[in-house]
């Protein structure tokens, strides 16, 4: 009896301990719900596959992409401007010209002697004429009479004129002499006629011979010369000087004969190309020089600012600024967190502070390899390259670019704003809404993220609902 009371006592207090663990247990589902039913949501989204940008920003300045000053390297008086600030110009414009006389003399002076040069040239390295080589010939034959003449020494023909003139000045004499015998002869024959008519006239008995006059004096002096110049004439020795003079002429207009039916010889050529050369390489010089004296445009591009006053010596720096609005770039600064991520060709789009409404298309063209060093940060220059647009861009206008690193199609992505980092374990969580009243932190696996979103690549499913909740009233429950 005893032992069936025993046993009745056992399943008594047995059944009693399972309706209390029943109990308690629904008492404590019924504390759970309750909590979940509390839960504070925030914000909420629906796991679904997009497409996932990631992108990398800075900022810089719109730069031409090519801005050059210019500058005379000498002093000298402005002497004329040919561009104003905005005008456009070409390539090989002058945009201003330095007063300099003395270097465009030189370049004048150098042309001429390049001009006297080829003419040369020309005459030397040209056939021949046939009017040339008989002037030629002449010459030749002239020279070698004058060294004929000047080695024979007595030349007939001045000997002959020497005769002649003496005989000359002895018909002079002899006339003379006629003259002044003339009246004593009158005289006597008139006398004889006299005697043989029967008259007698006394004729006074002298001697012409006695009466020298001046004119005899001087037809004497006249005869003498003429004799001692017929015994110069007779006895002339060989001319040196002139033998030398018409040898030197005969050489040289041998060689100039042989120079034209023959050509020029090599060295001679070879002397007319050199002199050729220099003359060319001085008129090279003096323009050089003088191209110092001249601003001229060295790329198609526009005048952004002129400082050349005329009259005026131009400043030390910059005359004229010249830029070449054909491309613009942007030079900006990458953290070296993200330059791994960025390559040439990635394209860019910028935002301007000035145009906020344009969206201009870049890529990038240059990524730096050394780092700049800003105390205890560190970035890269990265060029950005505008692709031509219609917008009216300024060179130094302030843009932000947005570089895409990477773009995934069709994949979980989710705001950050609904990822919780552990900052012990650094797990990536995401709060799954399993029912209206029961949510659950979910591990999940992170791939690229940008400053918005990140990519999911494990924990999540599309069409899941993950909740953002406020962190003091969510304690998760692991189902």
């Amino acid at each position: 009896m005893r032992r069936i009371l025993r046993i009745i006592i056992i399943v008594i207090v047995l059944s009693v301990l399972i309706t209390g663990g029943i109990l308690y247990a629904r008492f404590q589902q019924e504390q759970a719900d309750a909590a979940q039913s509390a839960v504070n949501v925030e914000d909420e989204i629906v796991v679904s596959t997009s497409d996932l940008t990631v992108t990398v920003n800075a900022t810089g300045a719109i730069t031409p992409i090519q801005q050059l000053p210019l500058a005379f390297d000498i002093s000298a008086p402005v002497k004329e401007i040919l561009v104003k600030a905005g005008q456009p110009v070409k390539k090989g414009d002058i945009l201003a010209r330095l007063d300099t006389p003395d270097l465009d003399n030189a370049v004048a002076n150098a042309q001429l002697g390049l001009a006297a040069q080829q003419a040369s040239y020309d005459a030397l390295t040209r056939p021949a004429r046939d009017v040339d080589v008989a002037v030629a010939e002449a010459a030749l034959k002239a020279a070698q009479a004058q060294a004929g003449a000047a080695t024979l020494g007595a030349d007939p023909n001045q000997v002959e004129i020497a005769r002649l003139q003496a005989e000359i000045s002895r018909n002079q004499l002899w006339q003379a002499q006629l003259a002044r015998d003339l009246p004593s002869a009158a005289a006597k024959q008139a006398a004889e006629q006299a005697s043989a008519l029967g008259f007698h006239v006394n004729v006074p008995q002298t001697n012409p011979a006695d009466n020298v006059t001046v004119p005899i004096v001087q037809a004497e002096n006249g005869v003498a010369l003429a004799d001692v110049g017929v015994t110069g004439a007779e006895t002339k020795p060989a001319d040196v000087a002139a033998l030398s003079s018409a040898n030197a002429e005969i050489v040289a207009a041998q060689t100039q004969l042989d120079q034209l039916k023959n050509g020029p010889t090599d060295l001679q050529l070879k002397i007319a190309q050199t002199q050729l050369q220099i003359a060319t390489l001085a008129v090279k010089q003096a323009q050089t020089t003088q191209d110092r004296s001249i601003l001229v445009a060295p790329f198609d591009g526009i005048v952004a600012e002129n400082n050349l006053v005329v009259g005026e010596a131009p400043p030390q720096g910059a005359a004229i600024s010249l830029i070449d609005p054909s491309s613009y770039y942007v030079d900006v600064a990458v953290d070296e967190t993200d330059i791994v991520n960025v390559q040439t060709g990635q394209p860019v789009m910028l935002r301007l502070d000035a145009l906020p409404d344009a969206r201009l298309v870049a890529h990038v063209t240059r990524v730096a390899v050394t780092p700049v060093r800003t105390g205890q940060l560190v970035t890269y220059t990265v060029r950005v390259t505008l692709d031509p647009t219609k917008e009216p861009i300024r060179a130094a206008m302030t843009t932000t670019a947005t570089i895409v690193v990477n773009q995934l199609k069709d994949v979980i992505a989710l705001p950050n704003r609904f990822i919780r980092i552990d900052s012990v374990t650094q797990q990536a969580y995401v709060t799954v809404q399993q029912s209206e009243t029961k949510f659950t932190d979910v591990p999940v696996i992170l791939g690229v993220r940008n400053e918005t979103e990140s990519e999911i690549v494990s924990g999540l499913e599309a069409g899941q609902k993950v909740v953002l909740v406020a962190r003091a009233s969510f304690n998760p429950i692991d189902n």
